[in-house]
């Protein structure tokens, strides 16, 4: 049913269960699979580097980032493609979904004020996705 998946990497613990997801699909589907991490570089605006220093910090966050995708594509013999790119994730996300016949996300599960003051990058994406998607909450296991 879906040949191309899209999955939205950060790194965090909760975004493993999506990952763990996003493989299965893809080896029972027999698809094609698609790893992508964004860097919002507004949010590292506060920071001070030397000029080039974020771009390597960016880098090796999404070498750590993706490391776990890569180990749990190639244990389950899963085609990988990585893609990183700078700008809104949520925005970055959807705008990459165009290709792709299904997008899988994780969520932290936030309610309440902390939801309301950091926002849902999910949820938007569940929002504006061109394709559906499919939104899989931290198990905290």
């Amino acid at each position: 049913m879906f040949k191309n998946i899209l999955v939205a990497v950060d790194g965090s613990e909760a975004n493993k269960d999506a990952v763990d997801m996003a493989v299965k699909m893809a080896k029972e589907n027999d698809a094609y699979l698609c790893a992508m991490c964004v860097f919002d570089i507004g949010s590292y605006a506060a920071l001070t580097y030397e000029l080039g220093e974020e771009k390597e910090y960016m880098v090796k966050m999404a070498n750590e980032a993706m490391a776990y995708v890569m180990e749990t594509a190639e244990k389950e013999g899963v085609e990988l493609k990585t893609k990183i790119a700078i700008g809104k994730a949520a925005d970055s996300i959807t705008d990459e979904a165009k290709n792709y016949d299904l997008v899988i996300c994780g969520s932290h599960g936030r309610t309440g004020l902390s939801r309301a003051l950091i926002g849902s990058v999910a949820e938007k994406i569940v929002r504006t996705s061109p394709c559906p998607v499919l939104m899989v909450r931290y198990s905290k296991s």
